[in-house]
């Protein structure tokens, strides 16, 4: 098996300090490692010098399996030290006994509130390359930040003790397996103490021992070997921040308290809000069973805090401050997103702005990234299948990968390109608030502990795509998120004739706006037709020369009807060819609200009154030899707050009787009853 390099999320994950372990046949004994740092420990007790070698441990995770990845070449894991490459484990701290069973290390060493889906198991390893899994949680708190476990089946004869007294200016020793190179033990002096940031309920003690990644969790003693502190943080480059002996032995022990004051914001909204998030675990209990309670309880938290941050936020679709989005249709291709805006606090539709790359066979691959999230749509290639370019997670992604760049970087500057991470972990379905199919997906990145979501929206030319990476530990964060981003998205449904035809045979994957829906393109007779509950369309050569390529255009938004929001088509457009030069629009106008101002109201008064350029006359550009049309359509069922304008243009228009003709063709074919 290969063993990939440590990722640098892991650091992340363990906030503070990490190393990677140089472990690679037997560890060397202590007394050589400490050999030089003796010189400068003169003092140091021979017990002292035994119980490090006997009582100080590494806190290891289990390097992830068989990577599935597919990369343009072959990894070079020379690159990587022989030392990192050969070991089975990664090195993460440091923990040491202070009873027979029971060892102590820093909570965020072993962090129970963040399961990562990669390293959900914890080790201790002793000087002689011995490994045992950690099993039951004695004590700690993650504010204080220690914890006391016990490992399975391990038991020491001679362990440390703790000392609650140390003035300013006593010598202290640090002690901790630093930067992966063995068990190292350097000197200093107590600088003093330092209160807990936020709001001075205890004192951190600060000396001058040097620390480094590994350090950890590792004890700070005195020449007699007695812990007055636990290494928890580096700070300023060469102080080392302690937690006192008495803010670890003063805390009961019946209970794990979990505390922390946490910020919450949505991509898609302005407010913010910060809660306190506070639980207690009874102990003692197994350390994945106090894990699993830690996350289920947060994730309980995050849900309650985000659906309170959305409460707060101004009311969606209903209210004053939906004017400019009920007053929005999409015009393009490519998906938008709703949101608050900071400025007036007023929710609108987003003009995101984009970047394109080229898929093979006229195919294209559109991307606008916010936030950490990135929204895509793909306009699939002629020769790609629709069901599978719409419906199949991995057939996406990989052909995403080749065709805009992601790198894995092995050691220093070696970046590798990523071409697939093979089969997803996950599929699933979502079904979101406008009742439309989307495929949810994951991969777990076991190199970087990290998760790729992919939420696929299929459309009929060619999926829209939901996508963010991010740390394993925060899945069901992550999927809580991007589920009501899914709920914000607003997206036109357009394709070519033939690929309407096969998107209908896709059943399931039908949003619930289009279920009754049905559309007819006859090639021999050039009819195109379609119908939804309230219209219905068709139009033949003599309104345009259509052909299969020729495109269809769905506009679905939210609008307001008699007082009420409702969900539907406003905008058709029929387009004849790919140079867009010949096509007609059918707008469902919706009376505008008085705040949006004097100009939307004249343009209303516009289309009552039938002005330019829908008076029904036609305009010939001699130059560009190119026609227009317009006109006001009536619904069956008249609404003094709708109106129906249509809108034709065409090449070559042969003289306005041709044009009020082909208009008249076209209005003969629409039936709009309300």
């Amino acid at each position: 098996m290969k063993h990939v390099y440590f990722p640098a999320l892991l650091a992340a994950f363990f906030l503070l300090f990490y190393c990677a372990s140089n472990q690679t046949q037997d560890p060397p004994r202590i007394q050589e490692a400490v050999r030089d740092a003796d010189r400068t420990a003169s003092g140091l007790s021979a017990r002292t010098l035994r119980l490090v070698e006997d009582a100080v441990f590494e806190v290891v995770v289990k390097k992830a399996g068989e990577d599935p990845t597919v990369y343009e070449k072959e990894l070079d894991w020379d690159v990587v030290p022989y030392a990192i490459r050969t070991d089975a484990y990664y090195s993460i701290g440091t923990a040491f006994a202070i009873s027979e069973t029971e060892l102590i290390t820093a909570f965020h060493v072993i962090n129970l509130g963040f399961a990562s889906m990669v390293y959900d198991h914890y080790y201790v390893r002793d000087s002689r390359g011995r490994i045992y899994e950690v099993d039951q949680i004695i004590a700690g708190s993650n504010e204080r930040d220690f914890l006391v476990f016990t490992a399975e089946g391990l038991s020491v004869r001679e362990y440390f003790q703790f000392e609650r007294n140390f003035r300013t200016g006593d010598p202290v020793f640090s002690i901790g397996n630093a930067l992966g190179e063995g068990i190292v033990v350097r000197n200093g002096l107590i600088l003093g103490t330092v209160p807990e940031e936020e709001a001075g309920r205890w004192n951190q003690l600060k000396s001058s021992a040097d620390g480094n990644p590994g350090n950890s969790g590792g004890p700070l003693v005195t020449p007699e070997g007695n812990v007055v502190g636990l290494a928890v943080a580096l700070r300023d480059g060469n102080i080392l921040y302690s937690v006192p002996a008495e803010v670890i032995l003063d805390l009961p022990r019946n209970s794990l308290p979990y505390r922390f004051k946490s910020s919450y914001r949505h991509l898609i909204l302005a407010n913010t809000a910060i809660r306190v998030f506070e639980t207690q675990i009874p102990l003692p209990g197994n350390y994945l069973s106090v894990g699993r309670q830690l996350v289920s309880a947060y994730d309980r938290e995050y849900v309650s805090a985000m659906e309170e941050l959305f409460s707060t936020a101004p009311a969606y679709l209903n209210g004053p401050n939906n004017v400019y989005l009920l007053d929005s249709v999409i015009s393009s291709g490519f998906p938008e997103l709703d949101f608050v805006n900071r400025d007036d606090d007023n929710w609108h539709l987003s003009d995101l702005d984009v970047k394109s790359y080229n898929l093979p066979d006229d195919g294209r691959l559109i991307q606008a990234t916010i936030s950490g999230f990135s929204i895509y749509k793909i306009n699939k290639p002629k020769s790609a299948p629709l069901s599978s370019i719409s419906t199949d997670p991995r057939y996406i992604l990989d052909l995403m990968l080749q065709n805009m760049r992601m790198d894995r970087t092995l050691w220093g500057n070696q970046t590798y390109r990523i071409l697939s991470f093979g089969d997803p972990s996950s599929v699933s379905e979502y079904r979101d608030a406008l009742g439309r199919p989307w495929i949810a997906a994951h991969w777990l990145i076991g190199f970087d502990d990290k998760v790729l979501f992919m939420y696929i929206l299929p459309l009929p030319n060619g999926p829209a795509v939901v996508m963010t990476i991010q740390s394993s530990s925060q899945f069901k964060v992550y999927e809580w998120d991007i589920r009501r981003t899914c709920d914000h998205i607003h997206a036109a449904y357009v394709a070519t004739f033939d690929e309407w035809d096969d998107f209908i045979t896709l059943g399931k994957y039908i949003p619930d706006f289009l279920k009754d829906f049905t559309f007819t393109w006859e090639q021999d007779t050039r009819q195109v037709s379609f119908s939804y509950p309230g219209l219905s369309f068709g139009a033949g050569p003599e309104v345009l020369d259509w052909d299969s390529s020729s495109e269809l255009f769905l506009g679905p938004s939210y609008y307001n009807q008699d007082d009420e929001v409702e969900f539907g088509i406003r905008k058709i457009i029929l387009q004849r060819d790919v140079r867009g030069r010949e096509y007609t629009i059918l707008y469902k106008n919706i009376r505008p609200d008085s705040r949006l101002g004097a100009k939307a109201a004249e343009s209303w008064t516009d289309l009552v009154q039938a002005k330019y350029p829908f008076d029904g006359n036609p305009g010939i550009s001699a130059k560009d030899n190119t026609g227009s049309i317009g006109a006001m359509l009536s619904a069956q069922r008249a609404d003094p707050d709708i109106r129906y304008s249509l809108y034709l243009s065409m090449e070559n228009p042969q003289g306005e009787d041709m044009l009020k003709s082909r208009m008249e063709a076209l209005i003969n074919g629409i039936v709009i009853e309300r």
